[in-house]
């Protein structure tokens, strides 16, 4: 890598300055009591705290976090908040299901700015548009079946051509792009940050340097950790990538977890901005099966994508090679920042079920563990959407979300190792020789 390499960080996120890790809550110690323990100290988690205290004042809840709060995808995500409109499931689960989804995702761009606003934080959200990127001209025709799906489904989305597209950002690559106007971007440290200064204000009561290292299942659950051990009539997971880490047993079934990888450049001159055409601060991410997702933030390009098969809380073998490829699919994009510096480097964990779809439910013989995990790279939306569920499943409000997908969603578990890894390794790679096919398919 070019520039600034050798100083980099390990794997130190660019939003990380904005996570006090070091004034820390104290860790659980001797025995306690509550209504509710969440374990997590993530988007999902803390979202959910934060209403079941607005909800219900009385009630006793706890939070558990191995680490510090947004030590884990919550502070290493890109920060782009977008959803998904899941036409591959209107023939089995019916329009209004599928359009009532899309609604609730959207309308957590409402629920960032409404949490924002009661507990008094800036989260840098910004509502911007998206753009699915075509490459090929296969993406073009995909572009075409899925605005057709979509206004089906009653969401207007807005086609645009290679001149439209390159009004906006300037690339060889880009043949055209579907827009989505409803996305955001945000901080995701200062998101994190400010979800910590919420729930505190609600008294829920923090404990970090807390891994929980068993949950065990009854009336009411026992979850033990290194030094202390909590009783609790509800348990909610909201561990998402970081589920399989953490080896507690519970939906370990329901998702696999991978690596994504993101590079941050340094900030641009206004000639580099001039050239890159960047008219807005609209997102996009390309239309690959194994793609790209790219945003600005502040002047900086932040460029993430590439996956690994990996679980645990340690970064995989062999990023080198990774951070390389994905530095030269940037070059790719926009050949101006040939010799830019890239100042931030990092990678982390995302969830994906077996559909590319969230599971929000509950778990245990007494139906009193509740979970939400395999977000598929959509975890700003999400977690905040999952956490949000999650707090009326608790309290037994859960009839509002009937018509949710996510909601007790049936799906085959997941196959045991090491079937699971060869699963996903065949999947890769054939993900990867589709998108050969496609691009090579252009030239001829």
């Amino acid at each position: 890598m070019t520039g600034s390499n050798a100083s980099l960080a390990p794997n130190d996120s660019f939003w990380m300055e904005a996570i006090d890790s070091r004034h820390l809550e104290p860790p659980l110690q001797g025995k306690h009591e509550a209504d509710v323990v969440l374990v997590g100290g993530g988007y999902t988690s803390l979202v959910a705290a934060y209403f079941l205290k607005k909800l219900r004042p009385e009630i006793e809840v706890a939070l558990l976090e191995a680490h510090y709060i947004g030590f884990g995808s919550s502070g290493r995500n890109a920060g782009i908040v977008i959803q998904e409109l899941h036409t591959d499931r209107v023939n089995d689960l019916g329009s209004k299901k599928v359009r009532f989804t899309y609604d609730q995702a959207v309308g957590a761009v409402d629920l960032i700015e409404q949490i924002a606003d009661e507990a008094g934080f800036d989260c840098e959200l910004e509502r911007v548009d998206n753009f699915d990127m075509a490459f090929y001209p296969a993406h073009l025709r995909r572009i075409e079946k899925e605005w057709a799906e979509c206004r089906e489904q009653g969401v207007e989305l807005e086609r645009l051509g290679r001149e439209e597209i390159q009004a906006s950002i300037h690339s060889p690559r880009f043949m055209g792009a579907l827009l989505t106007p409803q996305a955001a971007v945000l901080h995701p440290g200062k998101y994190v940050a400010g979800l910590k200064k919420a729930v505190k204000q609600v008294a829920v009561r923090l404990f970090e340097q807390t891994p929980v290292t068993a949950v065990r299942e009854g009336a009411e659950v026992e979850v033990v950790t290194p030094e202390g051990r909590l009783r609790a009539r509800h348990v909610v997971l909201g561990l998402n990538a970081y589920n399989q880490a953490s080896r507690l047993g519970v939906v370990r079934d329901r998702a696999v977890s991978l690596f994504s990888f993101i590079i941050l450049t340094e900030p641009l001159s206004n000639d580099l901005w001039k050239e890159v055409g960047w008219s807005g601060r609209q997102c996009y991410s390309d239309l690959r099966r194994v793609s790209n997702y790219v945003r600005v933030t502040g002047n900086r390009i932040l460029f993430g994508g590439r996956v690994l098969y990996h679980f645990g809380l340690s970064s995989p073998s062999g990023v080198e090679k990774i951070y390389g490829r994905l530095h030269r699919e940037l070059l790719d994009t926009f050949p101006c920042l040939e010799g830019i510096s890239i100042s931030h480097r990092w990678c982390g964990p995302v969830a994906i079920s077996w559909r590319k779809t969230p599971l929000i439910g509950r778990a245990g013989k007494n139906r009193n563990i509740h979970y939400a995990l395999g977000y598929s790279g959509l975890g700003v939306c999400l977690g905040t959407l999952g956490g949000r569920v999650l707090a009326d499943l608790v309290l037994g409000e859960d009839r509002r979300w009937d018509d949710l997908v996510y909601l007790e969603d049936r799906m085959l578990p997941l196959p045991p190792e090491p079937f699971r890894f060869l699963g996903f390794q065949g999947s890769y790679f054939g993900m990867r020789l589709m998108d050969a096919l496609e691009r090579w398919s252009g030239l001829m």
